[in-house]
């Protein structure tokens, strides 16, 4: 319940500093509701977000209708395709490597796919010739430009995408007579568009900035040194954590 206007009494200045005080007092009450109506507003969408939404959704299952019942379906795709290969010896009395490269450039309507397979060998011979130690890497990667299906939405987007896999990696390790390659199971994901980037690990998006929102987002961060906030704060672990402003 607001507070009601107070009695004017005494003379025009009294009456002044009474009405002014009052003022204060209504606009000091009234603080909490304004932020709190603030804060609402900022978290709930525009009514016109809203509708897109739905219209976008709508849009999808009409496709989605459309696709599986259709009485007749015709697709027409031209493409250009093109592999280049690359092989590299070195042999030597301690040994020999060996290089494979293998990229495959097609063209789509939809856009451009890279693809690229590196293998490399490298075996350690004794005096009789024989191979005695041998590490293996293997590099498998692709690059797509052009039309992409974004994993968060589902949407088809304009940007570019690389994925980079190693499959093998290191020492060979011999059991019972049989080689044994050890394999490296990382695998990079990122996804460039004109709203923003993302990077995948694992299937798992840890990363992404949105040109919506103008926000880096991170699962987890990792500040080696000093992070620098607006107005000059700066975030420090010297004797302890603490904030601070720069002079």
């Amino acid at each position: 319940m607001f507070e009601l206007p107070p009695l004017l009494q005494g003379d025009e200045q009294n009456q002044l500093r009474a009405l002014r005080e009052y003022l204060v007092r209504l606009a000091l009450s009234l603080e909490p509701a304004i932020a709190q109506a603030s804060e609402l507003s900022a978290a709930a969408p525009p009514a016109a977000s809203i509708q897109a939404a739905a219209q976008k959704q709508e849009a999808q299952e009409l496709k989605s209708l459309i696709v599986k019942t259709a009485n007749v379906l015709e697709h027409e795709l031209d493409a250009l395709s093109e592999t280049f290969s690359e092989r590299y010896l070195a042999l030597s009395d301690f040994g020999a490597y060996r290089e494979n490269i293998a990229a495959i450039v097609t063209q789509t309507a939809r856009g451009v796919v890279e693809s690229y397979d590196f293998q490399a060998r490298l075996d350690a011979l004794n005096a009789s010739g024989e191979a005695t130690q041998s590490a293996v890497h293997t590099l498998q990667g692709e690059i797509r430009r052009g039309l992409i299906v974004d994993p968060a939405t589902g949407d088809t987007v304009l940007g570019i995408a690389v994925a980079e896999k190693l499959s093998f990696t290191g020492s060979t390790v011999t059991r019972d007579g049989e080689t044994y390659y050890e394999l490296s199971p990382g695998q990079t994901f990122g996804l460039y568009t004109a709203t923003g980037w993302q990077f995948w690990i694992g299937g798992s998006k840890r990363g992404w900035f949105n040109a919506v929102d103008g926000m880096l987002h991170v699962l987890s961060l990792a500040v080696e040194n000093t992070l620098l906030l607006g107005g000059g704060w700066v975030v420090t672990m010297t004797d302890g954590l603490g904030i601070k402003r720069m002079a």
